[in-house]
């Protein structure tokens, strides 16, 4: 944070993108991978946002990158689905908390996206969850949302969770 500070001479945007999944069924888990995946995926955000209320100013935004598997999820992702959904949790705080300070706070909810993490999971590599090619948007899409969202375009969007999952939510 000090570094892009002491660069740019200011804060304006931060995007919370961090994401750890363990694949496991409950009675697997351990306290380790509950609190390795909460500390990525939701303390990870807890720390930028408590220091965008320290040296951002009037105008700034935060969007945290949560998932669709906050409202809606599969087997054996449980400390993920449980991080993504208190981090929803926590956008509507920080929205409440950073409007006085001119900060927006807004979430998105990826759906299937084309990443080593939609692949990599073991639900769909052993066909147990299925995804249509055309049920799979781009890391494009994703940042497209995520750039309005920090833009002055969508200065009067605070506390918002928009799904970002062309629709795939609607048939699961």
């Amino acid at each position: 944070m000090a570094q892009a500070i002491e660069k740019f001479g200011r804060l304006d945007v931060i995007v919370n993108n961090a994401g750890l999944m363990v694949f496991s069924p409950i009675e697997r888990l351990s306290s380790d991978d509950w609190l390795g995946v909460l500390r990525v995926d939701l303390l990870g955000a807890f720390y930028f946002t408590r220091q965008a209320f320290l040296h951002m100013k009037n105008g700034g935004a935060i969007v945290n990158v949560s998932s669709i598997h906050a409202v809606e999820t599969e087997p054996l992702v449980a400390p993920y689905a449980a991080a993504k959904a208190a981090l929803l949790s926590l956008t509507r705080s920080a929205s409440l908390e950073g409007k006085p300070k001119g900060i927006r706070v807004n979430a998105i909810l990826p759906g299937a996206v084309d990443t080593p993490m939609l692949w990599d999971n073991p639900n769909v590599k052993s066909g147990q969850e299925k995804i249509e090619q055309h049920d799979v948007g781009k890391p494009e899409d994703i940042a497209a949302v995520i750039a309005f969202l920090a833009s002055d375009d969508a200065a009067f969007v605070q506390g918002a969770q928009l799904r970002i999952d062309g629709g795939r939510l609607d048939h699961l």
